[in-house]
């Protein structure tokens, strides 16, 4: 009786086990890129949509208005914006979701405005609504001002200008004022001026000549409040014409 022998080589043995193995080693490595490639394509997917949505009810918010409305506008639209500290931080600035008209004879203009600082993972992006008025009888001295933070208090104590108001310690105490020329920003804030901004906590302003832009940062406008903040600023505007 014959006996049948099987003889399997040891490089078989040896090999087919490491094929297997470094397949799995390979898969674990391009899983995660593969699933990190399709959630950045399924964020950016949803940003634009969110984007074409977003403009969509800005232009109908524009025709409620009866303004003109355009998704884009050059950065040079608006004349001068380099001279006015929201316009002067980041890089990839882009003004998107511009509507502008007239507001109680006011050349007025309402859009969204982003910028980024950094850049790869430290980068980060900044986006607002800006109200924006150019009254012909306006002439401010060069200004700006923002809510007071924790580190914009340890700075003044170190010499950062910050123009406070003896008089108005609750102004003082919520806001960061800051210009060139200190004499004519005091001549411009006046009580009613100072008063306004008490009211309206959080609400930032650059203004300078016949310029004034008014927001909130980071903070983007819903269609429903518009017309609210453009009443806000001709209210300012009003109060500012004083000077």
């Amino acid at each position: 009786m014959f006996s049948i022998h099987f003889f399997v080589s040891s490089s078989i043995l040896l090999f087919a086990p490491a094929r297997d193995i470094s397949l799995e080693l390979v898969l674990l490595r391009v899983l995660p890129f593969a699933a990190a490639i399709v959630l950045v394509i399924l964020v950016t997917l949803f940003r634009r949509k969110k984007a074409r949505e977003r403009t969509q009810i800005m232009q109908a918010a524009a025709a409620q208005l009866g303004w003109t409305f355009s998704a884009e506008v050059p950065w040079n639209y608006i004349p001068g914006l380099d001279r006015f500290t929201l316009f002067t931080q980041g890089h990839s600035k882009q003004i998107k979701n511009m509507m502008y008209g007239e507001a109680q004879g006011v050349k007025a203009a309402v859009f969204d405005y982003n910028y980024t600082t950094g850049s790869g993972k430290n980068s980060a992006t900044y986006y607002q609504s800006v109200v924006y008025l150019e009254p012909a009888s306006l002439a401010l001295p060069n200004f700006s001002l923002r809510p007071e933070g924790i580190m914009s208090k340890v700075l003044s104590a170190f010499g950062y200008q910050d123009i406070d108001f003896g008089q108005r310690p609750e102004f003082s105490r919520q806001y960061l004022l800051r210009g060139h020329d200190e004499p004519a920003i005091r001549s411009t804030f006046n009580d009613r001026v100072l008063s306004f901004y008490e009211n309206y906590p959080g609400t930032c302003t650059d203004g300078g000549g016949n310029q004034l832009f008014l927001f909130r940062a980071g903070y983007r406008f819903q269609p429903q409040e518009i017309q609210g903040y453009v009443g806000l600023g001709l209210e300012l505007t009003n109060l500012l014409k004083q000077y």
